[in-house]
């Protein structure tokens, strides 16, 4: 139902006698040229669309309110001011503002978005985007005298906090030193813990306690046997002049 002309109504929902009130100005329902539509689109599959797809939903909703409203496209704006386009919420719910009309008034503008003919124009736009399989419907339709104010986008700042942890490994290390042997092979110096080439030969020292004899040259070295049987033919004769001696003296 649609109030006569010069008469407005700010209730939603069915109307009765007594909700149509006069508009201020004269009996000018739109004094600023503006208004406020509101269409809900039933079983509209918001989570499943992406980008793409949701902005051509946007834009095509906005030039079918433009034609019907006998408008260009960009009088239609989504409530941040985009024009040529429409706000869509999840819940299916369609918000746009229709700006600067002239030559039609809000009965007039009333009377074209409540027709049978726009919502079916409303549905077939949005399942051929969509596509057909779709349940869609289209649910209630509002015209509102309103001027039009954009809204500020807001923007969620996320700040995110990334902890670096570092971990720090003292390790003890113990350090064994062997104790080094040198023995002579060969004209090699073998060290038993560093092997390594020397291009001289090395010679043992003796300690202090020992004494080394060198034989002078020609000689033989003589053993204690060779002296031993050496000395025992004397040891021999001087036992038995011994002997005699004693034998003497006792005759």
């Amino acid at each position: 139902t649609i109030c006569p002309e010069g008469k407005w109504t700010h209730s939603s929902g069915s109307l009765r006698a007594g909700d149509c009130t006069p508009c201020a100005g004269g009996g000018n329902c739109l004094p600023d040229g503006d208004a406020r539509i509101t269409i809900e689109l039933r079983n509209f599959p918001y989570a499943e669309l992406d980008t793409t797809r949701m902005a051509d939903v946007e834009a095509a909703l906005a030039e079918d309110i433009a034609a019907a409203c006998g408008t260009n496209n960009e009088s239609v704006v989504d409530v941040f001011g985009k024009e040529s386009s429409v706000t869509i919420s999840s819940d299916g719910q369609v918000s746009a503002f229709v700006k600067d009309v002239t030559g039609s008034s809000a009965n007039e503008l009333a009377a074209r978005l409540y027709s049978a003919s726009f919502r079916g124009e409303l549905a077939n736009t949005t399942l051929a985007i969509i596509g057909s399989e779709a349940r869609l419907s289209i649910g209630s339709i509002s015209v509102k005298p309103e001027a039009f104010v954009a809204l500020a986008p807001t923007s969620t700042m996320t700040t995110s906090t990334s902890t670096v942890t570092i971990a720090t490994t003292t390790r003890a290390t113990t350090t064994v030193r062997a104790a080094q042997t040198t023995s002579v092979r060969g004209g090699h110096s073998v060290d038993h813990g560093n092997v390594h080439r020397d291009s001289e030969q090395e010679q043992s020292t003796p300690s202090p306690d020992m004494e080394q004899s060198t034989p002078s040259p020609g000689s033989e070295p003589t053993s204690a046997a060779s002296i031993q049987a050496a000395a025992l033919p004397w040891l021999l004769t001087l036992c038995l002049g011994l002997a005699a001696s004693s034998g003497v003296r006792r005759k």
